[in-house]
């Protein structure tokens, strides 16, 4: 149920990261707008690798800025994978109800494409981020009806003026102390 495109976001601070989910912030286009610019300014100085399952190709432009796209792999044996290396993360995320997942990986200089193809870090990106080798990732998962953050604590303050522009936007946002990923 939704009432004015009222936004949830609810957000965690631990010992290693700080996370925070937010409920169909696209359906609101002021957070969406918030929300983007967030994520680019985020992704400046990194490396950045996209992750979208069951993204048709002709979808792809809606979400990410063609320009920004560097390589692009697929997993042979199961097509509904797309893996993109990106310039930044400049991505619309008013359309990633085009995919049913899609996740962004930020990291620094030390991984290349190629490492990041070879490891387990989709399955697995909380336990990278408490390793060091992953900075943070966004997902949007059941088609864009939720969105996920996760960051290195390093990065605390950069969420939570995230989170103080949302609350001034008008969404509901509230610190909580147990917070997991939905689909792990």
């Amino acid at each position: 149920m939704r009432y004015n495109n009222e936004v949830f976001v609810k957000y965690r601070i631990d010992k290693d990261s700080i996370v925070f989910w937010a409920s169909d912030i696209n359906e609101n286009i002021s957070a969406a707008k918030v929300l983007n610019e967030f994520l680019y300014d985020f992704s400046k100085g990194k490396k950045i690798f996209f992750h979208g399952y069951r993204l048709p190709e002709e979808h792809l432009s809606q979400i990410v800025d063609t320009k920004v796209i560097l390589e692009k792999s697929e997993i042979i044996n199961d097509p509904f994978n797309i893996f993109l290396r990106l310039s930044d993360a400049k991505i619309n995320i008013n359309h990633f109800d085009c995919a049913c997942e899609s996740m962004i990986y930020y990291f620094d200089n030390k991984v290349n494409w190629t490492d990041f193809l070879a490891t387990s870090i989709i399955s697995q990106p909380q336990k990278y981020i408490k390793e060091g080798i992953l900075i943070a990732y966004f997902a949007s998962v059941d088609q864009g009806a939720d969105y996920w953050f996760e960051c290195s604590k390093d990065y605390k303050e950069n969420v939570l003026i995230l989170l103080r522009t949302l609350t001034a936007l008008g969404c509901r946002v509230k610190q909580v102390s147990h917070l997991s990923f939905p689909y792990n």
